[in-house]
């Protein structure tokens, strides 16, 4: 702010050009009284600043925009992270081992065999049966990685990668060898209900009904033995048992059922108390398998961070004392979800000083889900329901130097056995676009803004010699819609403050109304400064005025801060009790 100088030099111009129309032949000194008295009433107008515009006391920079006449804080900008890679787990005691066993051959009392829904049975003439029922006990213990906390399915494949193929092998021995053949019809294979599994139904000789597979094969005999092989592939398990972080399959495959032979192939003693040697066997492809993706809940690591600087907002906003209740402060957030199932995520925003300390213990939590395989964008506000703690319009109470955002977790949480995460995968890519946006829109405000007047000592050194009160007459013109309380104490030229001079404690402003459009509102205020002499000399010592100047809209809780407001000051001196100059020394 540039005010026009008051020097007593053009004042005592007047009188020179008086002094030099005196006659010489005059004796000023026997018959003229040399000193006159200067000031008094007389009030000699100084000027007026320039109309000092928000425009220029406040600069758009890098985060603070013009927009639509108003002034915002705006920040776009996007954080782009990979998830860590979770490291892919291997089996190696999958198999169970089923021991040999022997069953009887008996005369068969059936009339027809059982019948079962797309299953072909053969079509004979049954004469004896032997049952086969077995079941055989497994045992899987493997340890997960530390991020799964919760698991719906779990995915496996072979060592290489490729869909597991397993095959069920019985083998029958010990027949007699005219037999040529004997028939699993309808024979069920029981595997666990954890295992996802499948089976070829295109030759109708397998039947998959739940966790079971129903047999009808023959099986041709070759010297008294044969056997017949049943092809399943093994996707995974289902809502496993998880154990202190790891996987338990504790488990029993049962084979139950008949093997029968047909009256056309023998006659009816001819198998009487004949017995039957059954062997099954799982045979793996590999002789181990990988658990390769998983769904249910998954914690994986990240470090997903950035911070907006604050530093070109402007100085008066940022003084100590400031106090800002901004109206609303709008975060727009486009988070890309790379992953197929559902994400729980945690963000957090703080506002921190120079030092990196949280301002007022403020930090907001916002809890976000994003959909699987898109991108879900949130518009938040102060009462969004997405804030879990912390004030989001007081992140600018004080005006921090920085604002951090970070993301503090991702979960992933599946809600069908399909939503997996692929585990040693590591372009796992959590996109975040963000965007700031917060009108300088008030409902509370209170600011505070320092400054000092100097070199005061050489502009009055003329009088303060002479004179023991000055008055500063001020109008003040405020276009802000923010009302203005000034102080002022003076300093010495060590900048050592003064005492014996008498200022007035507050001078207040009024503000402005707050107005729309093109509108301009603008309020006057007549101001006088006293500057009074107490102790001897003490006006002589003057060379700085440190003025405080705070504003308030406690009285207009609708404060918006625009380009065009402005404040003029126009100012005025005077000297009360005027000044006594002799002639002789101007």
């Amino acid at each position: 702010m540039n005010f026009s100088k008051f020097t007593v030099s053009g004042l005592i111009g007047l009188f020179l050009t008086f002094t030099s129309c005196i006659d010489a032949d005059y004796d000023l000194g026997k018959d003229i009284d040399m000193e006159v008295t200067i000031g008094g009433n007389l009030s000699l107008p100084i000027g007026k600043t320039d109309t000092i515009r928000l425009s220029r006391m406040i600069e758009e920079g890098d985060v603070l925009h013009v927009i639509d006449g108003k002034y915002v804080i705006t920040k776009s900008d996007n954080i782009s992270e990979d998830i860590d890679a979770i490291d892919e787990v291997v089996i190696d005691n999958f198999s169970p081992h089923f021991e040999p066993y022997i069953r009887t051959f008996k005369a068969s009392s059936i009339e027809e065999l059982p019948q079962i829904p797309g299953l072909d049975m053969p079509e004979i003439e049954v004469a004896f049966e032997a049952n086969i029922n077995t079941t055989e006990h497994f045992d899987v213990d493997t340890e997960l990685p530390s991020e799964v906390q919760a698991v719906k399915t779990i995915k496996i494949t072979d060592n290489n990668g490729k869909p597991l193929q397993t095959e069920l092998t019985i083998d029958i021995s010990g027949m007699p060898d005219f037999l040529p053949r004997i028939y699993l019809a309808g024979v069920e294979l029981v595997l666990p209900e954890v295992i996802d599994f499948e089976v070829d139904e295109s030759e109708r000789d397998l039947v998959k009904s739940g966790s079971s597979i129903f047999i009808s094969k023959t099986i041709e005999l070759v010297n008294g033995s044969g056997s017949v092989s049943i092809p399943v592939t093994i996707y995974g398990f289902s809502n496993p048992k998880i154990e202190n972080g790891s996987l338990i399959l504790s488990d029993e495959i049962g084979l139950r059922g008949e093997v029968y032979a047909d009256k056309q192939s023998i006659g009816l003693d001819d198998l009487e108390n004949t017995t039957v040697e059954v062997q099954p066997h799982l045979d793996l492809a590999t002789p181990q398998i990988r658990i390769t993706e998983v769904a249910g809940t998954i914690v994986p690591n990240v470090d997903i961070n950035t911070s907006v600087s604050l530093a070109d907002l402007p100085d008066f906003l940022k003084e100590e004392g400031t106090s800002l209740e901004v109206k609303d402060l709008a975060l727009n957030l486009s988070v890309t979800n790379p992953i197929g199932a559902p994400i729980s995520t945690r963000f957090q925003i703080a506002p921190l000083d120079e030092n990196g300390n949280v301002i007022n213990n403020n930090i907001v939590s916002l809890a976000l889900k994003i959909a699987g395989d898109e991108t879900s964008t949130f518009h938040i506000n102060r009462n969004s329901s997405v804030i879990e703690s912390g004030s989001l319009t007081s992140l600018l109470s004080t005006i921090p130097d920085q604002i951090d955002i970070k993301v503090t977790e991702v979960k992933i949480e599946s809600e069908t056995a399909d939503q997996t995460i692929v585990l040693n995968k590591g372009d796992y890519n959590l996109n975040v676009d963000y965007d700031i946006n917060v009108p300088l829109e008030f409902d509370n405000l209170s600011i505070f803004y320092n400054d000092t007047i100097e070199d005061i000592h050489s502009d009055l050194s003329d009088v303060t010699d002479k004179v023991k009160h000055i008055e500063l007459n001020m109008q003040v013109d405020n276009a802000i819609p923010l009302a203005l309380n000034l102080s002022v104490k003076p300093y010495d030229q060590n900048g050592d403050p003064i005492t014996g001079l008498e200022l007035p404690e507050h001078i207040e402003i009024q503000a402005a109304a707050n107005s729309e459009g093109n509108e301009q509102s603008v309020q006057s205020t007549q101001v006088k400064l006293v500057i009074k002499e107490e102790r001897e000399n003490a006006l002589q010592e003057l060379d700085k005025l440190a003025i405080q100047i705070g504003g308030s809209n406690q009285d207009n809780h609708d404060v918006t801060l625009r380009p065009d407001q402005f404040v003029v000051v126009h100012l005025s001196a005077r000297l009360p009790e005027g000044a006594q100059m002799d002639l002789e020394d101007l």
